[in-house]
């Protein structure tokens, strides 16, 4: 049965599957914190952009009630440098702070100091003027208003009329030409309102300061502030958002499942399914699993269905070898039991020299067992090999050279080989092969050896009478010979075949050659 190996891909490990799903549940608390986050931020700077729009028509109010003063003394205003813009021309736009990454909250704003230095008159009236508009702004807007002068005194609002405001940062900034908005504590008397309510719950309000600005000088300042609207009401207003990110939680949590169906569950459930199928003696189940998940499962799936593949040749070998051997020892047990047989009912009527056939005929076929049994008992000492171990090839020669002195054995290599097998075993690899070569009237055996970076190639050429072309494809099958009648049991070189595969190599007969050559190559002896 061929071997069907996996196909090599890329894949995750385990421990890669279960990181990223860590990763995934960790990080997802974080995404929603900073969805909230970027929606807290939009409400906030739609909130500034509100306060901005508004202070900005209140500035150019009072910037013209101001110029309609005869009495004003321009020259009594701190005068800034003008703003040069080229990019937007004559058009000057403020643009919000970025709520998002430059969270500072500061604290709850300082109360109104009485005035060091009293409005004008002129001031003064002019914020009698605008009240009556703060107050129908406030009641549509919902923002507070303060109407400063360029003392930083209140002179228009709902309240501090004739206090100082000059000792806060922002309107300080504003008092020197530049607009200023920050983020402070609110802090509130009253209870918080319900969900429905269109005040606003949250804990931190928005003040901005804007300069009032005639002919580059500050006249005065629009101080405005007012509450962000509730992030869960917006939400809640907001509800085509909510669903989107709703849907991109679930479809989060529905990855994360399926990775964890796909790399692990299904390919076990696969899995299982086979192995009950091999149980019941299925051979097609033995087969690579169409999805194998992770590497470790892969290889995991991989050295199972090759212990199982394993498993079934082997099957498959006891069966055919029981069988073959079942036939190849009852030739001789059954023509013993005949001769016995013979001797006993007609031995005394037979002649001296009829009783000698017989008997030789009982000794030949004991012999023929003997020789089965000797070889069976090689085989699986082959199958199963107790040891590894090294062998210096010049020792093994030599020893061959030893016992078969009628036959000439060269070697065409002068460096040192170590042989990663035990002496045992390199025994029954080169004995076999020489003892097939000296069946076959060879005189002379050449070992040949070739060297590669992870093998030695042992070549054993023989000048014999060889191996004809029809046979060439049968010499590995245990129990084939063409020397039966000689005493030839047919498991030589399936002894050796089992041998060198159990040490992990190979053994190949190369009909190409002149001579009758064999190939036995094998993983080179590990160096200490």
């Amino acid at each position: 049965m061929k071997a069907a190996i996996t196909r090599k891909k890329w894949r995750p490990t385990l421990s890669m599957v279960v990181v990223a799903v860590l990763l995934s549940v960790l990080l997802l608390p974080f995404a929603i914190i900073l969805f909230f986050r970027i929606f807290e931020h939009q409400i906030f700077q739609q909130t500034e952009n509100a306060l901005i729009a508004q202070s900005a028509v209140l500035s150019a109010v009072m910037s013209r009630m101001v110029a309609e003063q005869e009495e004003v003394e321009l020259g009594e205003f701190a005068e800034v440098e003008p703003a040069i813009s080229i990019e937007n021309g004559p058009y000057k736009p403020i643009a919000p702070r970025n709520y998002l990454f430059s969270a500072k909250t500061y604290p709850r704003r300082a109360r109104a100091r009485p005035a060091a230095n009293p409005s004008s008159e002129i001031m003064q009236e002019i914020g009698s003027r605008l009240s009556p508009l703060l107050v129908e702004t406030q009641k549509v807007t919902l923002a507070g208003f303060r109407v400063l002068d360029h003392k930083g005194n209140v002179i228009a609002g709902r309240s501090e009329l004739g206090l100082s405001l000059n000792h806060i940062e922002e309107v300080r900034a504003a008092l020197s030409g530049e607009y200023k908005s920050v983020l402070r504590e609110r802090i509130s008397d009253e209870p918080a309102p319900a969900f429905s309510s269109l005040s606003r719950g949250t804990a931190t309000r928005i003040f901005s300061a804007m300069p009032v600005m005639l002919q580059n000088k500050v006249v005065g300042v629009i101080y405005a502030s007012r509450t962000p609207s509730n992030t869960m009401r917006q939400l809640f207003k907001q509800w085509e958002i909510v669903a989107i990110a709703s849907a991109f939680t679930l479809l989060v949590t529905a990855l994360i499942g399926f990775v964890f169906l796909r790399v692990i569950t299904k390919p076990i459930h696969d899995l299982i399914e086979r192995t009950q199928r091999i149980s019941t003696g299925d051979a097609n189940a033995i087969a690579p699993l169409k999805h194998n998940g992770t590497r470790e499962f892969a290889s995991l799936a991989d050295s199972f269905l090759s212990m199982a593949r394993k498993i079934s040749e082997r099957a498959d070998y006891i069966s055919t070898f029981a069988s073959h051997a079942a036939h190849e020892l009852k030739s001789p047990i059954t023509a013993t039991k005949g001769a016995v047989e013979l001797l006993l009912e007609s031995g005394e009527d037979m002649s001296k020299e009829q009783r000698d056939r017989f008997l030789n005929n009982i000794l030949k076929d004991s012999d023929r067992v003997t020789a089965l049994l000797d070889r069976l008992r090689h085989l699986a000492r082959a199958d199963n090999p107790k040891s590894t171990g090294q062998l210096d090839l010049e020792n093994l020669l030599n020893h061959l050279q030893n016992q078969y002195a009628s036959l000439e054995v060269k070697r065409e290599s002068q460096s040192s080989v170590q042989l990663p097998i035990t002496v045992e075993n390199a025994e029954i690899i080169f004995f076999n092969l020489v003892e097939n070569a000296i069946n076959h009237g060879a005189t002379k055996v050449t070992i040949q050896i070739e060297e590669t970076p992870t093998s030695l190639r042992f070549y054993i050429c023989d000048n014999g009478s060889g191996i004809s072309e029809g046979n060439a494809g049968k010499i590995f099958d245990l129990f084939f010979t063409t020397r039966r009648s000689e005493g030839g049991t047919g498991m030589g070189l399936g002894i050796v075949q089992s041998m060198v595969k159990s040490h992990y190599g190979s053994l190949t007969f190369l009909s190409d050659r002149v001579e009758t050559t064999f190939l036995v190559e094998l993983p080179k002896a590990s160096s200490v």
